[in-house]
């Protein structure tokens, strides 16, 4: 029935009313709509803009992982995992910005991103390439045999090179040799990989002439090329000259030539051809002041990058006051590399008082790790001990939390004597990234100055627990457990032993050759008292008498003496440097060093 208001209009006023009414219905459940879209459809919304976003960042990543821009690499892989860490193209980013840049935390991320779906092709070498890095020999081990099974493409020379790499490690040179010779018959092979290669085979090839002979050749073909690699196969082959006294037998090619080469690269620069006057200067030691001086007229007015190649090459031979002529100060605040090059020619030439008044007024902006530090050494040279403490620690606080900091960190602080600084960082360090191998090995070097075989031991043990197939750690903890093992105890702990006898014994079949195999070896035979067994454990190896250390001396001199053979121990003696032992070691041969 019609209201009595609606008496008095007119037909197409309630039609007009009417669809007024019924747009104002429309729209409030438009709004409703809307508004039930937002609560239960929104938050997908959101997500799925996240993740496109976070696929954008990671793919300008990977493009700038290619390109070696590594800081802008590293803001792009990090805005993609921030946006939305579910994302696997923003993981894979992470993953692999951390591979190329060695840090064993990659492996984490690898992790992440197999568990949501199988790796690629290029997944895989890089995870391989960073789990022999961190010491994963198994990890590594996986992920290479999926790269050789063809599975993910066609076999590439990067997998035999992966590949021998692995065989490498495990102490196999012959089935190394057949993966690099694989590399060397790829007509596919990228001049980077015969580079490796060749570097790879000249580190397998002691004492096997035509082995090394081939790898200097084949170095000697990539550097004939025009391209990045052939620019480093120069550079190796350069340095290998200037290093050694006498060239080697069947090397490829003469200082002279060399020198020439890496001057007409098309890709030298200041560091390359800085080298060519090092060639010349070792043919022609008279003209060294000369040679000298016109390198140093050459690049004193190039660009900051080239000065400082300069400054870096003359502090390296001692020129410390012509580093200083050539880039006066006013030059060296042109750039990080340059300043730091002020500081290490000052410091060469014992000009303590004024790297301190430069640190302390902050004339250039140096990250404070490295401002401390180099307070730190300039306080102990001037014999502040207190104030050198002080910014050993304030050093260290600031390094906190930063791997890559605590670890220059701990390399400066261990060459310059502040070890306890060191112990700290390294240990830090290990503690923010455990499969960090520098970190540790680092602390074994801390250790193994203390000659505790405890605290080496400790150190070993805890690295095993990490790479526990890593036959150079299974050789070494094994080894200084044996030393603990006093001869009084090797009947209630003879189990023991024997475990290590054979796991010596596995050692020694895998790798023939090493000498540190035979002699943890020899040591649980001669803890056994299999005397006879022991001395059989040096069988069939020539050893070059560099490469005896202080402690397989030892061993080898306690098992002659243990086969009554006493005259050829106390000769032996004579070349020992007892001081460089072990107490447990030192002890061994006791009574033999007593009779010299």
């Amino acid at each position: 029935m019609p209201r009595s208001e609606d008496i008095m209009l007119t037909a197409e006023e309630l039609r007009l009313r009417t669809r007024k009414r019924r747009r104002l219905l429309g729209l409030l459940l438009l709004l409703l709509l809307l508004l039930l879209g937002a609560v239960f459809g929104g938050r997908p919304v959101m997500h799925a803009i996240k993740a496109w976003q976070a696929r954008r960042h990671a793919q300008q990543a990977f493009a700038l992982v290619e390109k070696e821009q590594w800081n802008d690499a590293r803001k792009e892989a990090t805005a993609a995992y921030q946006l939305w860490p579910n994302e696997p193209q923003a993981i894979r980013a992470i993953a692999r910005f951390l591979s190329r840049t060695r840090q064993a935390q990659a492996l984490e991320f690898w992790d992440r991103l197999e568990k949501q779906g199988a790796l690629g092709r290029e997944d895989l070498v890089d995870e391989a390439s960073i789990a022999l890095i961190a010491g994963d020999d198994t990890r590594a081990k996986r992920a290479i045999l999926a790269l050789l099974s063809g599975r993910n493409g066609a076999v590439k020379a990067v997998d035999h090179l992966l590949e021998a790499q692995l065989a490498i490690r495990q102490g196999a040179p012959i089935e190394a040799h057949d993966a690099l010779q694989k590399i060397f018959g790829d007509a596919s092979a990228t001049t980077r990989a015969r580079l490796q290669a060749a570097l790879l085979e000249i580190a397998i090839s002691a004492g096997n002439n035509a082995g090394r002979d081939e790898a200097w050749a084949q170095l000697q073909r990539v550097a004939d090329g025009n391209d990045a690699a052939s620019l480093d196969a120069l550079t190796v082959l350069a340095q290998t000259v200037i290093t050694q006294e006498k060239i080697p037998e069947n090397f490829p090619v003469t200082a002279a030539d060399l020198a020439q080469k890496l001057d007409a690269h098309p890709l030298a620069r200041a560091p390359q051809k800085l080298l060519a006057v090092d060639l010349r200067i070792r043919e022609h030691k008279e003209m060294r002041d000369q040679l000298i001086a016109q390198a140093t007229e050459r690049w004193k007015t190039a660009e900051p990058e080239e000065m400082a190649a300069l400054a870096t090459w003359l502090n390296g031979k001692g020129e410390f006051q012509r580093a200083l002529d050539a880039i006066p100060r006013e030059k060296a605040l042109l750039s990080r590399e340059l300043f730091l090059q002020h500081l290490d020619s000052l410091g060469g030439l014992e000009r303590w008082k004024e790297i301190k008044e430069l640190l302390d007024r902050d004339i250039f902006p140096l990250d404070p790790v490295v401002q401390k530090m180099y307070l730190a050494r300039c306080n102990a040279q001037l014999g502040e001990k207190a104030a050198s403490e002080n910014n050993w620690q304030r050093a260290l606080e600031a390094a906190h939390g930063d791997p890559q900091k605590l670890m220059m960190l701990a390399g400066y602080a261990e060459k310059n004597g502040a070890l306890e600084i060191a112990r700290a960082a390294y240990d830090e360090t290990a503690a923010e990234a455990p499969k960090l191998r520098a970190a540790h090995q680092g602390r074994l070097r801390l250790a193994q100055a203390t000659n505790e075989t405890r605290k080496i031991h400790d150190v070993l043990a805890e690295m095993l627990t990490i790479w526990p197939n890593d036959p150079a750690v299974q050789n070494d903890e094994a080894y200084t457990r044996l030393l603990l093992v006093e001869q009084a105890q090797v009947e209630s702990r003879k189990a023991e032993v024997e475990n290590i006898e054979q796991l010596a014994a596995r050692l020694v079949e895998r790798e023939t050759s090493s000498l540190p195999h035979r002699t943890l070896l020899a040591l649980a035979r001669l803890r056994l008292g299999k005397f006879g067994e022991a001395l059989d454990a040096y069988a069939n190896i020539q050893v070059a008498r560099n490469a005896l250390t202080p402690s397989a001396l030892a061993v080898h001199v306690a098992v002659l003496a243990g086969n009554g053979r006493s005259d050829d121990a106390a000769a032996e003696v004579r070349d020992l440097d007892v001081k460089r032992l072990l107490p447990e070691e030192a002890a061994l041969i006791a009574n033999i060093a007593r009779s010299r």
